[in-house]
């Protein structure tokens, strides 16, 4: 299954987001993991925890209850440049956080398009094009459970630099470890889902168009696939 589906149905939108606390936990794969390298499929079988995908690329993550997720659908100027995209829906995310959480230390980029505070990740995020259609999706830990994605995960194949072989434990933080005004998964999305699309579109700017309808067969197609099964 396809994660991304359930923005990709929208397509036909210039702009199509959802904020949400995920009910329970799962694995989500990025578009080229290799579960088997990736995760404890053991202990997600133990635990009934069910192992996604997505369009997306980049690392392999588990969502859990701690986690917000930001999920975005939307028609950008430009085919490529995905370096630059990254850069702005990163920021985005950064800014609807900040704005809304006095005295959040300050959040930046790292790898090539982890959000982290003082050199540990605090939000995994990825990206998927066709053509001028993009997928976007952040993984926000507010309460880290350490047990949990010890447990679940393997030791990433690939790691960006910043990394330097640091285990799950020590490599990751939250926002709640970062600063003493504590706030609750769920009061973050809904912070999230009052701000997230004026502070991106703001931030997008022209970069945001209409939807090409001569692009709209090849994504009305991909999903079909996924909704029949197959890739």
């Amino acid at each position: 299954m396809w994660i991304d589906d359930q923005i990709l149905k929208y397509y036909d939108k210039d702009f199509h987001a959802e904020i949400f606390v995920p009910a329970e936990s799962s694995i989500v794969l990025g578009s080229a993991n290799n579960q088997d390298l990736e995760v404890n499929v053991a202990a997600c079988g133990e635990g009934n925890v069910p192992i996604f995908r997505r369009y997306g690329g980049g690392g392999t993550v588990v969502l859990y209850s701690g986690c917000v997720v930001v999920s975005l659908g939307c028609w950008v100027r430009e085919s490529f440049q995905n370096t630059l995209y990254f850069d702005l829906l990163n920021k985005s995310v950064i800014k609807a956080l900040s704005n809304s959480w006095p005295g959040l230390p300050e959040l930046s980029q790292a790898g090539i398009s982890d959000i982290v505070s003082g050199g540990r990740k605090v939000a995994g995020t990825s990206l998927f094009r066709s053509r001028n259609y993009l997928l976007y999706q952040a993984s926000i830990l507010v309460d880290l459970d350490r047990d949990l994605v010890g447990r679940l995960l393997c030791h990433p194949t690939k790691e960006p630099d910043y990394r330097k072989g640091r285990g799950h434990g020590d490599f990751l933080t939250s926002l709640n470890e970062m600063t003493l005004a504590q706030k609750s998964a769920p009061s973050v999305a809904t912070v999230l889902q009052e701000t997230f699309e004026d502070v991106t579109r703001g931030i997008l700017g022209e970069h945001l168009i209409a939807p090409i309808d001569s692009q709209k067969s090849a994504l009305r197609a991909r999903l079909d696939r996924s909704l029949a099964g197959s890739n």
